[in-house]
């Protein structure tokens, strides 16, 4: 079992209201938004738009959202999927024709739709009660009169500054290879120009000046049109779920990979976790194992369900589960294919001392996305559509109008009808086996969410070029001896640091009696703050 006070900071309570993000500044915003008298609905979207003002490497409005919200009056929770497809000339023949074998990784050819914008007006007009303009004061503040850099955000500049033909993003973000330091009062005037538009003119990004700016910076090389914009929707949804151990875990759905975290508890379901000793070579070589079945099913079927057919009730079915598991052997690790696992996101949580609670997750994809920023408007567009494939074969092969496959998820766990968790986490391919690293040892060990983000974790598959297929990198914090013997099970373990900043900065908030705990992730900036 886990020694008692492992965590190196406690999680911060509350009992009316609380919120966790990757960012400080961003969590007082929702904060002072709820202290204020908004909902978490509206919490969640000024802790949003600071985040795209404050890590813009990780997110922002030029992006993709989805969210999780728990109603606390219906008990329901719902679902919306704020992302935006490919462009309408997007095909195989096209690629083809440009002598291209795959999407463009950066550059106007990896750009989809971006839907964080409408997904904020939608869940505004649902469940809101501020209006837009008031929620964005802050993020206009920020990205304005400027905001302290953290290290995380100027050193994901310089790494990725050579790699970079943009000229709009070396002048706004690289402040035209000044670069800027850790603490330098960093200002983007013209994303707080478009913030501030935004806060009037709901369509800027679809029909606005931010639509003609983006499809004009698209004509040449990318795939989208002013039509593709013009035309954009969200969509209001049901999420997927599965029971654990007396628990009800929702994820977000297709085209989401949130049915690989259900399918991984499945799998685990069947072991009691909690008689195992935390991270004994037996409880790491089970959940690596387990991971790699479900990210295998994952990478076979995942896709756009408007375009393709998704077997979702039968992957996150306690039958399927039962035959996939018989494949599992405990005594040595076995090969199952999975994706890369990089990208750059942010995940965070807002709740109130009503049981409502918002879990979202909106990201970029990797590093500054595409890094192209619509010109004159700050605002760096995703490169989401790089995770197309050209398999005329699998569901997620590139084609006009399709929302790529997301590694973006989201979670909320509840007991009964009472919300008991809100979870959330950056981390590419890698966030489904951080959610149940995450999941187990918060309801398995019963850990507290701080100690249960804070406890060391793996990342099963490539992350950089050259990397072997089946590779796994475990933090060093966990013990040589147990590495050790993990290698002898046959896993290709690598150590990472102790605190490996690309395992995924986690955020989540639970709910006991009234009291609410907040967690953050000391792998990035992130903080939680109640009250």
């Amino acid at each position: 079992m886990p020694q008692i006070g492992y965590a190196h900071r406690q999680a911060p309570m509350g009992r009316r209201g609380m919120v966790a993000s990757c960012h400080p500044l961003a969590s007082l915003a929702g904060v002072e938004v709820l202290k204020s008298g908004g909902n978490v609905v509206d919490a969640a979207i000024a802790t949003n738009a600071v985040l795209a003002v404050t890590q813009p490497n990780f997110c922002g409005v030029g992006g993709d959202i989805f969210c999780l919200y728990h109603e606390a009056a219906t008990r329901r929770v719902h679902y919306l999927s704020g992302a935006g497809c490919s462009g309408s000339r997007a095909s195989l023949a096209e690629l083809d024709r440009r002598g291209l074998k795959a999407v463009p990784n950066i550059g106007p050819g990896s750009v989809s739709v971006p839907g964080a914008t409408r997904g904020w007006r939608m869940l505004l007009d649902r469940f809101g009660t501020r209006p837009l303009a008031s929620l964005l004061e802050p993020a206009i503040h920020y990205a304005g009169e400027g905001f302290p850099l953290s290290d995380v955000v100027a050193q994901s500049i310089r790494e990725k500054a050579p790699m970079v033909d943009d000229p709009e993003w070396h002048r706004v973000i690289a402040l035209d290879g000044r670069f800027p330091k850790t603490g330098d009062c960093y200002r983007q005037p013209d994303l707080a120009r478009t913030l501030t538009e935004l806060g009037q003119e709901p369509e800027l990004f679809y029909k606005g000046r931010v639509a003609r700016s983006i499809a004009q910076r698209m004509q040449a090389e990318g795939f989208l049109t002013a039509d593709d914009l013009a035309t954009h929707e969200g969509a209001w949804g049901e999420p997927i779920s599965s029971t654990y151990r007396g628990y009800t875990i929702y994820e977000t759905p297709p085209p989401t990979q949130g049915l690989a975290a259900l399918l991984t508890l499945n799998l685990l379901e069947a072991f009691d976790l909690g008689r195992y000793e935390f991270h004994s070579p037996e409880h790491l070589h089970l959940l690596i194992e387990m991971t790699k079945l479900a990210y295998a099913d994952r990478d076979r079927w995942v896709a756009d369900p408007l375009h393709e057919r998704v077997p979702v009730e039968t992957l996150i079915g306690k039958a399927y589960a039962e035959r996939r598991r018989r494949a599992f052997d405990p005594g040595k690790a076995q090969w199952h294919k999975w994706g890369e696992i990089d990208g750059d996101t942010t995940g965070f949580v807002v709740a109130d001392g009503q049981g409502n609670v918002m879990s979202v997750i909106q990201s970029l994809y990797k590093s500054f996305g595409s890094a192209v920023v619509a010109p004159g408007t700050g605002v760096v567009l995703q490169n989401r559509g790089a995770y197309f494939n050209t398999d005329p074969a699998h569901p997620n092969c590139f084609g006009p109008g399709k929302r790529p496959f997301h590694t973006l998820i989201a979670c909320m766990v509840t007991r009964g009808d009472q919300p008991v968790l809100g979870y959330s986490n950056m981390g590419g391919d890698g966030q489904a086996m951080f959610h149940t690293q995450s999941l187990t040892n918060a309801l398995d060990f019963g850990m507290e969410i701080q100690e249960a983000i804070e406890r060391p974790r793996f990342v099963a598959g490539p992350i950089d070029p050259g990397d072997v297929v089946d590779q796994v990198r475990i933090e060093s914090r966990v013990p040589e001896a147990v590495r050790d013997a993990l290698t002898r099970k046959g896993h290709q373990i690598t150590p990472v640091s102790d605190w490996f900043m690309r395992m995924g900065h986690a955020h989540g908030i639970t709910l006991d009696h009234g009291t609410l705990r907040g967690g953050a992730d000391p792998r990035g900036d992130g903080a939680a703050i109640g009250f």
